[in-house]
């Protein structure tokens, strides 16, 4: 499989990232298609072709080729553009200030800008030095269609506002946690309206029909947004230390934008990651096995890489691959339920591991197994923790609550890890503050 150099000082321009292929007939995939005309490679397995690597290959054109909305990507180790941003409102609720910002450097995938929020604890010092908890929350993931229109909906393309950003701070799960820490920690929460899983960094955003006030296409930023807002918050305030937390799709964006940010000199102390995580091979096989197939439907997922970072997307990258050969260094804390509702729940399928062996489990831990793996192997001596679940909002015991660490009042029952899992990840924060 083709690797890509981790940090280059140029720019990565990619013409088959913007083309859409129009077939003689004028039908269309979710790539604009015809049938038959747009291929992806393909390799044997479980009997049958399947998607297997992150780039689509144009092959047998005989029509029409429009070029759209063609980006130049950025290293991963580019930082994000601060000078634009802009302080819009604040506002004060349960003894903490909130401020809203905007970043007109990032236009949403739709209208609008990239917007994060920051908050500190009323009667702090605004020059004390103290840690940043920085929230990247989830929205699934989506793309636009070969007639331009945004798929699944045209959530999360949009500017997001004040409130919306702001609740995502006064949550009372593990968020109540960080507000009452002795660490005194200052927080942010970033917008996610390029619907990119936090991975696009001027990446073209193919067949999307929007273009900026001032005319210019509309490419995906969910990466160099996040950083920048993480940028600026860490100049606004003196910063110890920078921790991560994602949930769903801010938990699979969560990896990238660490790497990223190690790659960039800033690495952050820690990331937690609750609930998701890109596994390509193992949605293959969940495809063939017909276990949650709309989910994992090759041309999805192929739309859905095709508006990442070419190195985010590419499948020799995924999270437990940089973690198994020492590429992110930074401390993970991986948790997920066993059930997870959102990921199809414990449904049995094959599972496909990273030595080339095949096990029976459930389709939400058959996702999370080669992370598990890749974190596990170090021992004890590891800084990153698995923390897997089994937590239920509701009567059915079957641990299918999806984001488990925005949720209150909940108690684990996986007889493996600890019934307080918001403690649990607390106590593993505190180490990562304690850290050299």
């Amino acid at each position: 499989m083709t690797r890509f150099p981790q940090q280059s000082t140029m720019l990565n321009c990619r013409e088959p990232h913007g083309m859409s292929w129009i077939g003689s007939a004028g039908s269309t995939t979710p790539f604009g298609s015809s049938s038959g005309t747009l291929t992806t490679e393909l390799t044997k397995r479980w009997g049958q072709p399947m998607v297997r690597r992150r780039r689509v290959l144009l092959t047998g054109l005989v029509g029409a080729v429009v070029l759209l909305a063609a980006g130049c990507e950025v290293p991963l180790s580019a930082p994000g553009n601060t000078a634009k941003i802009q302080f819009v409102s604040t506002s004060n609720s349960g003894g903490w200030k909130y401020d809203y910002y905007r970043n007109p450097a990032y236009p949403c995938s739709v209208s609008g800008d990239q917007t994060f929020v920051i908050g500190t604890k009323i009667g702090s010092s605004n020059t004390a030095p103290a840690p940043l908890f920085a929230h990247l929350h989830g929205g699934g993931a989506g793309f636009f269609d070969a007639n331009g229109d945004p798929q699944p909906s045209a959530g999360q393309k949009t500017e997001e506002s004040f409130s919306k950003l702001r609740q995502k701070l006064t949550n009372n799960g593990l968020f109540a946690l960080v507000r009452a820490d002795a660490a005194s920690f200052r927080m942010l929460a970033v917008s996610y309206c390029s619907h990119d899983i936090y991975s696009g960094a001027n990446s073209t955003d193919p067949n999307n029909p929007n273009t900026t006030p001032e005319g210019k296409p509309r490419t995906t930023n969910g990466l160099l947004a996040t950083k920048a807002a993480v940028q600026y918050a860490r100049g606004l305030y003196p910063t110890t230390k920078t921790l991560l937390h994602g949930g769903s799709a801010g938990s699979a964006g969560v990896f990238g934008v660490a790497w990223s940010m190690q790659l960039h000199g800033i690495a952050p102390a820690g990331a937690i990651a609750d609930a998701s995580v890109a596994n390509i091979e193992a949605l293959e096989a969940s495809f063939v096995q017909g276990v949650c197939v709309e989910d994992s439907d090759p041309a999805r997922i192929a739309a859905l890489q095709a508006r990442v970072h070419t190195e985010i997307g590419d499948i020799d990258n995924e999270v437990d691959k940089l973690v198994a050969d020492g590429r992110l260094t930074v401390p993970l804390m991986h948790i997920w339920n066993h059930g997870d509702q959102n990921t199809c729940g414990a449904v049995a399928m094959t599972c496909p591991l990273r030595d080339g062996s095949q096990v029976a489990m459930g389709r939400t831990d058959c996702l999370h197994e080669p992370l598990r793996a890749a974190i596990a192997a170090p021992g004890a001596a590891s800084r990153s923790a698995n923390l897997p679940v089994c937590v239920d909002a509701d009567a059915i015991p079957d641990c299918s609550a999806h984001v488990v660490t925005n949720k209150v009042g909940l108690v684990n029952t996986d007889p493996t890890t600890p019934a307080d899992y918001l403690g649990e990840v607390m106590d593993w924060v505190h180490a990562r503050l304690a850290d050299a």
